[in-house]
């Protein structure tokens, strides 16, 4: 560590110490935690343990919305099929991780944001013969929103709709009912 840049290596001792402040957590906490499926999950279920949270707030009073805010995002992508790595997008679709990244660059494809590895791309989207008909041009209606905003947007009940979920009626072939409600979104009063 000594030969890497002052940032790094501030880093990397702030981070060496906040892992041995996790070590204080709990048997139950770190049992907890370690359940998890990959390393970015454990250390942020270590993060919400009750124990660790008090002790955050009381150096940022806006940690638990923070870490709730990421627990979300979580949850809406596991409760609605997971996601799909570029590559494996690519695959799928018979085109270069190139040209998914074109897709969706123009609206064609949703693909959110996922650290600083790039894009992953819910599989909604995805049907047996490509993608969901009516995704591009509903895609287009919502492009003053964010990635996870468009998400939202497609798998949360919409009160322009009548309760139903977008998704549900691109589904059904009511692309037109859809498209109207993203011109909405985000307007005084729809949801």
């Amino acid at each position: 560590m000594v030969e890497e840049a002052p940032g790094k290596r501030e880093w990397a001792e702030k981070a060496g110490n906040f892992i041995l402040e996790l070590m204080d957590l709990s048997e139950a906490a770190l049992t907890d935690a370690a359940g998890a499926p990959d390393n970015w999950h454990a250390m942020l279920r270590a993060m919400g343990s009750p124990e660790l949270l008090e002790q955050m707030q009381r150096s940022d009073p806006l940690a638990r919305a923070f870490l709730n805010g990421l627990d979300a995002k979580r949850r809406l992508i596991e409760q609605n099929g997971g996601v799909f790595k570029t590559e494996q997008v690519g695959e799928y679709l018979g085109i270069s991780p190139q040209a998914v990244n074109k897709r969706r660059a123009s609206c064609q494809l949703l693909g959110l944001t996922f650290r600083k590895r790039g894009y992953v791309f819910p599989a909604w989207q995805f049907t047996e013969c490509g993608t969901m008909p009516g995704l591009e041009d509903v895609l287009l209606a919502l492009a003053e929103h964010d990635e996870w905003m468009q998400n939202v947007f497609f798998i949360n009940p919409n009160t322009w709709l009548g309760g139903r979920r977008p998704l549900d009626l691109l589904r059904e072939g009511q692309i037109q009912e859809v498209i109207d409600a993203a011109k909405e979104f985000g307007q005084h009063g729809a949801a």
